[in-house]
């Protein structure tokens, strides 16, 4: 099924035209990620940084670029009311992932992909220059885990530290609507220690709080917790632990309930259980921009550019 799934997002995006900026253009990684793009007409990417450009790739240069200087006047004016001065706007816009977030929210690209160095991480100028989407009030980040025969998503892993209970219920309602974006059909879990109150402890109520809250915002969306993984993930096990669970052991996006758990859980399931792992991956902006691992190889960095130019392509 990988093959399928991202075969299908490739086909929803081929010769679309997303403008997808890649913002680590000395990496030699996004380079060639930036070339196989436009070589496969996924989209037409933007590579930030100086010298000759791939074929077929626009080449800029934030340092020397005469919109670098329009972009600090649109940032001065989103930030001036937090301190921000003329100056500061000046140099944070003449930077890749400031350049890339003011770019998108210009209209002069369509996504951003960041993350490759770490200074060049998306989530600040994201969420300062493209904002959030109408009627999103709190912005996550979702893992794809990708094998040969099934997709799941994992929330929230990169993102949001300690969420409340109406965080945790944001997660789950915005991951359940990317993953209809992306084709599937969500059936969410809310993870834990616990399955239907075989534990107390309050993070175990903060789980089934979020839950109920998602059950009641969306009747028809199916969605338990809180579960134990096995329970969400293994039909057996859950005729077993809760026979009359909606999901019936066949989740496919698992909300977890902080960080720490999230982005080890994703972090173990690529490495000891053979997923690829792209993200994380920004929701609830107004425009896609996602994060790259450090260790992304060329293939993740065109699968997550790919995945941005569907966004793109959604929202036209």
């Amino acid at each position: 099924m990988m093959k399928g799934f991202l075969d299908r997002v490739r086909e929803r995006v081929r010769g679309a035209g997303a403008r997808i900026v890649l913002a680590d253009g000395s990496d030699p990684r996004a380079r060639d990620a930036a070339a196989a793009l436009a070589a496969e007409e996924l989209a037409r990417p933007i590579l930030l940084g100086a010298g000759a450009a791939p074929a077929g790739v626009e080449m800029r240069d934030p340092a020397t670029d005469p919109r670098a200087a329009v972009y600090a006047g649109v940032l001065h004016d989103l930030r001036r009311k937090t301190g921000l001065t003329a100056g500061e706007a000046a140099v944070r816009a003449r930077e890749p992932h400031w350049y890339g977030a003011l770019a998108v929210r210009q209209g002069d690209a369509d996504g951003l992909v960041s993350g490759l160095a770490s200074e060049t991480k998306p989530f600040i100028p994201a969420f300062s220059a493209v904002g959030l989407a109408p009627g999103i009030t709190r912005a996550s980040s979702y893992f794809l885990m990708v094998w040969p025969d099934r997709v799941l998503l994992y929330a929230d892993c990169g993102v949001n530290i300690a969420p409340d209970t109406s965080t945790l219920a944001a997660i789950g309602r915005a991951t359940a609507a990317t993953a209809r974006a992306l084709g599937l059909e969500p059936k969410v879990a809310f993870l834990s220690f616990s399955t239907r109150g075989s534990a107390e402890h309050e993070s175990v109520d903060r789980m089934r709080e979020a839950a109920a809250m998602v059950r009641a915002a969306e009747p028809g969306l199916p969605v338990d917790g809180e579960l134990q993984f096995d329970a969400a993930f293994v039909p057996e096990v859950a005729r077993r632990k809760c026979p009359d669970s909606p999901l019936a052991g066949a989740a496919n996006v698992f909300i977890f309930p902080d960080l720490n758990s999230g982005n080890i859980a994703y972090k173990i399931t690529e490495r000891l259980g053979g997923a690829q792992a792209l993200g994380p991956l920004l929701q609830g902006l107004a425009q896609p921009v996602h994060d790259l691992s450090r260790g992304a190889s060329v293939q993740d960095i065109v699968d997550v550019a790919t995945i941005a130019a569907l966004g793109a392509v959604s929202r036209a």
